[in-house]
């Protein structure tokens, strides 16, 4: 079983450590501490309200008194490139003989330093973002596939489309439906094994990447979920997130939200909700019906009673099942999709 130190160096916080987040949230006996000079002496639970006691120290140097085995960077910092600190880091922790786990854009597998030191030290080194090659080309094979799908999209990154897809999958698998998740981005397919990074694969083979990935898990499965990526009303990440989108072709989507949000990732004021729902519909609508069944929502900024009230809000102006995941689990969006997959 690995043993992480997380490497989140300045980011160590409820959006900017995603990748580290969810393996708090989802596999903490794999997690010893977290660097982060930061927030150094608090604990897990302190910054994000999971994790419990896992330390928060100042340097990876003091994270080899926590006997980690395994470095996880939990950032994903804005063209997925690794600073020259943490380059350091990495060199250390090789030294050290801890694996290297990695979703960055920049392989570090590729780089000559850091697999010369791995190898003499007999360590690995995995990069979640590398694709496959060779990369498969779409065969519009959703024309013919008898698994149903669903896709988490968003109004914006970092809306919890990760997160819902995991905890849906959990849900569905809990009321014994045969659920596969596929994941599309590091932290995705570190939690699942299972996956291909869509955000590194060439524009052009994209949808049938993905598409690939889709038809491997439908084999023996009642439903696919698909971890989404980006939004279509992102200007930095479209792009992915219609690759992804077509590749797919879902029967169903989950929206995700984080109601609030003024601005995007990158700065630019959010779309309207619906708006950004209606361009999902339209965009799937010349190829086959796809059909709104629930809505994620992401209240870790508000009190109980303001998410009870945003959850109902949403529920009743779209006549669908809304939760926030982390607060209130999946029972009624999962019972929806079982209707759906029902009928």
């Amino acid at each position: 079983m690995p043993r992480y130190a997380i490497l989140a160096e300045g980011a160590f916080d409820y959006i900017l450590s995603k990748t580290g987040n969810a393996i708090i949230r989802y596999r903490p006996e794999e997690v010893v501490c977290v660097v982060d000079s930061r927030t150094v002496a608090k604990t897990a639970a302190d910054v994000l309200g999971i994790g419990e006691d896992i330390p928060v120290v100042a340097s990876l140097q003091d994270a080899f008194q926590h006997n980690p085995n395994a470095v996880l960077i939990g950032t994903a910092p804005p063209g997925g490139q690794l600073p020259q600190s943490g380059r350091e880091m990495i060199l250390l922790a090789i030294e050290n003989k801890l694996d290297v786990v990695a979703g960055l854009h920049s392989f570090l597998s590729d780089d000559t330093e850091f697999s010369d030191l791995a190898t003499k030290k007999g360590v690995n080194i995995w990069d979640l973002r590398k694709p496959p090659d060779p990369l498969p080309f779409s065969k519009g094979s959703w024309q013919t596939r008898k698994t149903p799908v669903l896709l988490t999209v968003g109004t914006d990154c970092d809306t919890g489309k990760m997160t819902a897809a995991w905890e849906l999958k959990c849900e569905l698998e809990s009321q014994g439906v045969k659920t596969a998740f596929v994941g599309t981005g590091q932290t995705g397919i570190l939690l699942g094994g299972f996956g291909v990074p869509v955000d590194a694969v060439v524009s052009d083979f994209m949808a049938g990447a993905i598409e690939a990935e889709v038809d491997k898990a439908a084999k023996d499965s009642d439903i696919v979920i698909v971890e989404g990526q980006g939004s279509v009303t992102h200007m930095v990440y479209s792009g992915v997130t219609v690759g992804l989108l077509h590749g797919c072709m879902p029967e169903m989507l989950l929206m995700c939200h984080e109601p609030g949000r003024e601005l995007d990732t990158f700065g630019y004021p959010m779309a309207p909700f619906h708006l950004v729902l209606d361009i999902y519909m339209k965009l799937v609508e010349p190829f086959r019906p796809t059909e709104l069944v629930g809505i994620s929502l992401m209240t870790p900024l508000f009190d109980e009673k303001t998410a009870a009230e945003r959850v109902k809000e949403y529920g009743e102006r779209f006549e669908v099942p809304v939760s926030d995941p982390v607060r209130y689990g999946m029972v009624k969006i999962a019972e929806n999709i079982i209707k759906y997959l029902n009928c």
